[in-house]
């Protein structure tokens, strides 16, 4: 008769063990799942961004100046690589939002926002993203609408005009 007391009881945890087993193994498979929409998610941003920079050709630095310089002189070719420049910045961004929602951003990745400052730091850039800001839910559109708020048109030519060696400095 004990040994029989034994051996339920035996049984009786084997039976947990497999159980609990099974819900690890569930655990798992979630965890992985996860994993894996995250990483198709990444991979469609990055397919974006691709996408976009490969829009911008080659020079894209050359449609930026003018849009920093001379932003009176832009061609529809240089407005077709603005466009996508401007673009991109918002991609980056909202590619950290969505894995910020998956629990995958990196820590402080919220700071990559305030980078709208330069990136729309000129004339073009904000004109661009008056145009494109209605596209936008109205919580970015006013976190973007602060960061612009503090810098003027000109912040991106005030910081490359201060890289440049001039004779008429005092």
């Amino acid at each position: 008769m004990g040994s029989e007391k034994v051996s339920r009881w035996l049984t009786l945890a084997a039976n947990i063990g497999v159980i609990a087993g099974l819900v690890l193994v569930a655990i798992q498979i979630n965890q992985n799942t996860e994993i894996t929409k995250s990483q198709i998610a990444n991979d469609y941003f990055l397919a974006d961004m691709a996408l976009e920079l490969a829009m911008m050709g080659e020079d894209p630095a050359y449609s930026w100046n003018k849009a920093v310089y001379n932003p009176d002189e832009l061609t529809t070719k240089d407005a077709v690589i603005l466009d996508r420049y401007f673009n991109y910045g918002l991609v980056q961004i909202h590619r950290l939002q969505e894995m910020d929602e998956m629990g995958m951003a990196p820590e402080g990745w919220q700071e990559r926002v305030d980078y709208l400052e330069w990136h729309l730091g000129n004339e073009v850039g904000r004109r661009w993203w008056k145009q494109v800001k209605s596209d936008y839910p109205d919580d970015f559109r006013t976190q973007v609408d602060e960061i612009l708020a503090g810098a003027g048109f000109e912040s991106n030519r005030k910081v490359l005009d201060a890289l440049m060696v001039t004779t008429n400095r005092p």
